[in-house]
């Protein structure tokens, strides 16, 4: 094997197929989020209140101890993770955090170790209501006061 290992027991280096036929649904998603306007406004009041109702679950790992929503109309949480896993424990949880908010078009993306972030949106065509969408990011190991109620942090811009 000449190429960089994928997974730690990848022996191939190499995959069996692009995944070319999925992208005409990922360009969509590109374009509706390049529309003015297509980021709601108060993430805060519409996304918030069920990802807290998450959070308090007995199950749920993940904890939100502050947030603030940007100028871009990013809702950024500041979480901790409660058991103290690897990150790719952490990662699938972000994730299935996410999933409780998630829209017909769904995209997330681990930015680094500590930083997820979320593109998530009905697009036209989709259902009842209008396309709009919606961001997150999600930064984990910051302000770690698990016991502590999730406060409004101050609101800054990028």
């Amino acid at each position: 094997m000449t190429a960089k290992p994928r997974w730690d027991i990848d022996t191939r280096g190499i995959g069996i197929a692009s995944a070319s036929g999925y992208l005409p649904a990922v360009q969509r998603l590109a374009e509706h989020m390049g529309r003015p306007g297509w980021v709601t406004e108060d993430a805060d009041a519409h996304l918030l209140p069920h990802l807290l109702e998450a959070c308090a679950l007995e199950t749920s790992p993940i904890r939100i101890n502050a947030y603030r929503l940007l100028e871009d109309g990013t809702l950024e949480l500041d979480c901790a993770d409660t058991t103290g896993r690897d990150y790719g424990h952490q990662f699938r949880a972000v994730v299935a955090l996410l999933a409780v908010i998630a829209e017909s078009s769904f995209h997330v993306r681990r930015v680094d170790d500590t930083t997820i972030e979320c593109v998530t949106g009905m697009l036209d065509g989709d259902g009842e209501f209008a396309s709009h969408g919606h961001v997150i990011r999600l930064r984990l190991g910051m302000n770690d006061q698990t016991d502590a109620a999730p406060n409004r942090a101050e609101h800054h811009s990028e």
